[in-house]
């Protein structure tokens, strides 16, 4: 028995670097883990498997939430991997319980997020099959079918954290808006020597305070920053320096969380291998010819966000009651089969922003769409809050066609991304689709998926749907131009994030 533990020990630390590298990365990640402590050896073939950026996500839509969670972490464990962060998206069930049992496989030490979502899509945990799960017309918080996309990445030279916004009880939108800022630019500083994130994920509360916050970190961040995300929702977080979720005060309340990427000083990778972070959207909305200016313009209860509203048309001087401005959509959509989708209307906000002290505020224009809901002989009424008399909007509808066609440029550019010169691989990706996407929407299955599916069939990706999609500086339609503001916050399209590196 002696005889024969020696012989075993002399046959691994006789074997080649190659040989030991091939068993190595067929490790599931934890007894990877412990395969790099063995010793100085093979620690280095571990780093050299590593070597490249990671980013992997699998869904399960196992009813017991206990076991969902499982299938999904052993699914994206399943391969050498290091925890940058940890992203669970799910369409019901307990987020602390979520939350706990993801720490306990992943470490307490990698940021975290959990959110409640209207429905995942990507690869699917038993089977690396493509599908999605999406939410009932009952809305999100009603929920008969669980389940649980899991995203992790491991970034060379990326540093990554959670920066929350927590808003207590009297405060202003404008005030957490710069404290959120702020906390990303120290957080960059005191990891990088850039000035900015290379990306932000966000994650958001349904509550009317992220609209104006994430307009300010738009403003506030230059256009190399990758903004994404999903703007309505629920969440808890985990930063990478806390042992378990902060409990707030009864006086305060979540607003966003934001997934920061930020370019790490003390492990500098060559300009060949640095991480990139992309963005592209498939846009669902086509404009009607119907154009007017906010006569009156009355907010609802901030729990309650919705706007009460008068206009003029562009050029005329009669005010227009809701039933009037109904009847002139009702008069354009005639005969339209996309009217029962309902309208929206874009309006062109130009609002005034600056961070902090900030002596000379800047004025920039946003493209924001409210869903019409209803109207009477006195008001349009539509969801949301922040329109102001003055404001300028159109009208639009979810359009099949232009959803098509847009994925269909979208399938493009992913494609150029790997017959560029420098060779780019592209490892991870994710969407933030539209609520009002998906299977029944296309009248086919995976569309949203579709660009991934095209291009990277083995791509283990993933993505969610939501109320309120986020995608930086994407204008919603070819005739828009930069002048009628730029289109952060997006409805029925979906934002794509591609993760890529150069392979030399």
């Amino acid at each position: 028995m002696e005889k024969s533990k020696k012989t075993d020990t002399s046959f691994i630390a006789s074997m080649n670097d190659d040989l030991l590298h091939n068993i190595l990365r067929r490790l599931p990640a934890k007894p990877f883990a412990f395969a790099s402590c063995v010793n100085r050896s093979w620690n280095i073939v571990c780093n050299h498997i590593l070597s490249r950026p990671k980013m992997v996500s699998a869904f399960s839509r196992n009813s017991d939430q206990l076991k969902a969670v499982e299938e999904a972490v052993d699914k994206a464990l399943s391969e050498p991997i290091r925890p940058d962060f940890v992203i669970a998206n799910i369409t019901c069930g307990n987020m602390e319980v979520t939350l706990r049992l993801i720490t306990k496989r992943v470490g307490s030490r990698v940021p975290l997020i959990v959110s409640i979502v209207e429905g995942v899509l990507g690869k699917e945990a038993c089977n690396d099959n493509a599908g999605e799960v999406k939410q009932n017309d009952q809305g999100m918080y009603f929920c008969p079918t669980y389940a649980i996309l899991l995203t992790i990445g491991y970034f060379p030279g990326i540093q990554v954290d959670v920066i929350p916004v927590i808003q207590a009880k009297e405060e202003s939108e404008a005030t957490v808006g710069d404290k959120f800022v702020m906390d990303i630019r120290n957080f960059v500083s005191a990891v990088s020597d850039h000035a900015t994130p290379a990306c932000l994920m966000l994650f958001g509360e349904d509550t009317h305070a992220t609209e104006p916050i994430i307009r300010k970190l738009d403003y506030a961040m230059p256009a190399e920053t990758i903004i994404v995300g999903d703007q309505k929702g629920q969440f808890l977080h985990k930063r990478a320096d806390e042992l378990r979720t902060v409990q707030l005060h009864k006086d305060e309340s979540r607003v966003l969380a934001g997934l920061i990427f930020a370019r790490d000083r003390h492990r500098p990778i060559p300009e060949a291998g640095r991480v990139q972070f992309s963005t592209a959207i498939s846009r669902g909305m086509s404009s009607v010819d119907l154009r007017y200016k906010v006569a009156n313009a009355v907010n609802s209860l901030p729990r309650w966000p919705a706007t009460l509203m008068t206009a003029k048309r562009i050029g005329e001087a009669e005010v227009l009651n809701g039933e009037q401005i109904l009847d002139d959509i009702e008069e354009s959509l005639l005969g339209n089969p996309l009217w029962e989708a309902g309208p929206y209307i874009g309006v062109i906000k130009r609002r005034k922003y600056s961070v902090g002290l900030e002596e000379k505020p800047k004025i920039i224009a946003s493209l924001v769409f409210h869903q019409v809901t209803g109207a009477d002989e006195q008001y349009l009424t539509v969801k949301g809050g922040g329109i102001k008399t003055g404001d300028h909007f159109q009208v639009y509808i979810p359009d099949v066609k232009v959803a098509e066609a847009s994925l269909s440029d979208v399938s493009t550019q992913l494609r150029n991304i790997m017959s560029k010169p420098n060779k780019r691989e592209v490892v991870g990706g994710f969407v933030f689709a539209g609520s009002g996407r998906g299977d029944s929407f296309f009248g086919r299955p995976n569309a949203d998926s579709s660009p991934f599916l095209e291009n990277f069939p083995e791509l283990r990706f993933g993505g969610v749907f939501c109320d309120g999609e986020i995608g930086r500086g994407l204008l919603v339609g070819e005739e828009e131009s930069s002048s009628q503001g730029q289109g952060c916050l997006h409805v029925v399209s979906s934002v794509y994030l591609i993760v890529s590196y150069a392979c030399s």
